[in-house]
């Protein structure tokens, strides 16, 4: 069965991203370290207490940021798995917090304080198990089980539906690519021949779980042989990465399920200081001097 591993964004205000989605959604902040790419670029992490592949959202932070202009490709909206038996609480709980949103059948839609669409999907799940709890005061039975779903938008919609099916073996019906029981991707069509500006509330890529290095290898091999546009393949100390742009232009990127996060920092201490994976330890004096600035 396919999972997504993760979804990474762009956000201009790291303490209104913060609020949002530690205090109104109830995901454990699990790691501040920078962008591996970008060292002057904070990048946050979010998820279930462990951080465990497939509940975690990640978020670029650049102060300034504009506004971001989706056009021709981009990739939007998180949705969220919420256990069985819980749409009420979140409704009581968007109201209390005075977040606007419409509901759908089972589905609560809001936006979050970079205007991304989120969408809160209850399902017949069980809650989280105990030892994938956030310490909060979200009751354990109804907090946040994981990614459900993303969309990617695109002018062809049939080529990267193809890429999909040959890359991965993944069936695109009614243009929604079911990845397991619950979880799912939409491949949408765009009307636009003007180019995308990433900015606030941007998605840089969705990320799909892959078992292990001998699997990613393998994925790479493929890519390789069925000609697709590799961009690199590399470790992020927490997992190991390959970066695959589709045919529309959208960034998708296939981690492993391990190390994990906490090679740098205990369990119990998750994102309660700023971390830097082995690889850059080193250069921690320059990376800290040299961070982007919010004033």
């Amino acid at each position: 069965m396919a999972a997504f591993h993760h979804i990474s964004l762009l956000t201009k205000d790291r303490q209104e991203n913060v609020r949002f989605y530690t205090e109104i959604l109830g995901l454990r902040f699990v790691k501040n370290t920078v962008n591996q790419e970008n060292h002057r670029m904070l990048h946050y992490y979010y998820g279930d207490y462990q951080g465990s592949p497939g509940s975690v959202v990640t978020f670029f932070i650049v102060p300034h940021l504009g506004h971001r202009y989706e056009n021709r490709n981009f990739i939007a909206t998180i949705g969220l798995r919420l256990p069985q038996n819980s749409l009420a609480y979140w409704q009581e709980r968007l109201e209390h917090y005075q977040v606007d949103y419409t509901i759908s059948g089972r589905q609560l839609h809001f936006f979050d304080t970079d205007q991304v669409a989120v969408v809160l999907t209850e399902t017949d799940l069980p809650p989280l198990a105990p030892e994938q709890q956030v310490e909060n005061e979200i009751p354990a039975e109804k907090q946040i089980l994981g990614l459900n779903s993303s969309q990617i938008h695109v002018k062809e919609p049939q080529a990267t539906s193809e890429f999909f099916e040959q890359f991965l073996g993944w069936s695109t019906i009614d243009r929604r690519i079911q990845l397991n029981d619950t979880d799912f991707l939409e491949i949408l069509p765009t009307d636009s021949d003007e180019p995308t500006h990433m900015g606030r509330g941007s998605v840089d890529h969705i990320a799909f779980a892959v078992a292990d290095g001998a699997a990613l290898d393998e994925l790479y091999r493929r890519a390789e042989k069925q000609g697709w546009q590799i961009e690199k393949m590399v470790s992020r100390g927490y997992f190991k990465s390959l970066y695959i742009r589709e045919p529309g232009g959208n960034r998708m990127e296939f981690a492993t399920l391990t190390p994990g996060f906490t090679i740098d920092e205990s369990l119990e201490s998750l994102g309660t200081s700023f971390v830097l994976p082995p690889f850059l330890a080193d250069q921690r004096e320059e990376i800290e001097a040299n961070l982007y600035t919010e004033s």
